[in-house]
């Protein structure tokens, strides 16, 4: 049975600008988000695509995997499925808010999330998850909520799904050098390519696999086809490592996104 699912909100922190008391914030909260599961269909080779259909009330907004240095990146357990291998979130391209060194990325109108699922078998595939993610209106509010359902073992293609498949950012391939300097508290990283302008003022964002490292807005420039962005890294006084060729970087711009993974010293 697939059911939507209102956010329910588990654990509530408000940021520090809001003047509302916490009841206030918690019936927002209610009220600011709808997550409705899609069942999607089974691929040839097993795997199944679904997705989440997140309705935001107008006014709020919601985040990117990479939320910027002013949001609240998502986190998504799905531990207590059945007939489940993994879950990977498929992230349509997102918007870029705020000023330079004050970033958040994300939605601020209703989108589609696909999941792609690699299954154990052919049956049904039992959904149980728990997501940890912010929402911000004149608030920025960190919320769980818990969302289960049965995904069938045939199902139907989605036009939403589908379209919000293609709407990822563009995988590409392209010669990235990346510099890693010390810094007084960290490392800073340096990567310069030449690619074609995404649009406007872009944003670069910096993903490596350790999340113990945070990760700073890069500082973007761009000459002509040139393209150099800059992020200071810290791990909270300890020891540091950078595997180049596991350092993902997303270029979005005001006409789309592309996606390079690797980069060479």
């Amino acid at each position: 049975m697939i059911r939507s699912f209102r956010l329910v909100a588990l654990t509530v922190v408000a940021a520090a600008l809001s003047p509302l008391p916490a009841q206030a914030q918690l019936s927002s909260m209610a009220e600011a988000v709808t997550i409705e599961l899609m069942p999607g269909w089974r691929q040839e080779d097993g795997s199944h695509i679904a997705g989440l259909r997140v309705s935001l009330e107008p006014g709020w907004k919601t985040y990117w995997r990479s939320a910027g240095s002013a949001g609240i990146s998502p986190r998504m357990d799905w531990r207590g499925s059945r007939n489940v291998r993994s879950v990977t979130p498929l992230w349509p391209t997102p918007s870029v808010f705020g000023p330079p060194g004050a970033l958040s990325i994300g939605y601020e109108t209703d989108f589609v999330l696909p999941l792609l699922i690699q299954t154990d078998s052919r049956g049904p595939v039992q959904l149980s998850g728990q997501l940890d993610i912010g929402v911000c209106a004149e608030i920025c509010v960190p919320a769980s909520l818990r969302l289960a359902g049965e995904l069938p073992a045939v199902g139907a293609p989605s036009v939403d799904l589908r379209d919000a498949l293609s709407d990822r950012p563009q995988n590409v391939t392209a010669n990235v050098t990346c510099r890693l300097g010390a810094t007084e508290d960290g490392l800073r990283l340096t990567a310069e390519t030449r690619l074609p302008s995404q649009g406007g003022q872009e944003a670069v964002v910096f993903e490596i696999p350790d999340p113990s490292i945070w990760i700073a807005d890069a500082v973007v420039t761009r000459e002509g086809d040139r393209l150099s962005a800059a992020s200071d890294l810290l791990a909270g006084g300890g020891p540091m490592s950078v595997d180049r060729g596991e350092v993902r970087i997303t270029v979005i711009g005001q006409d789309g996104a592309v996606e390079l993974q690797g980069c060479t010293g």
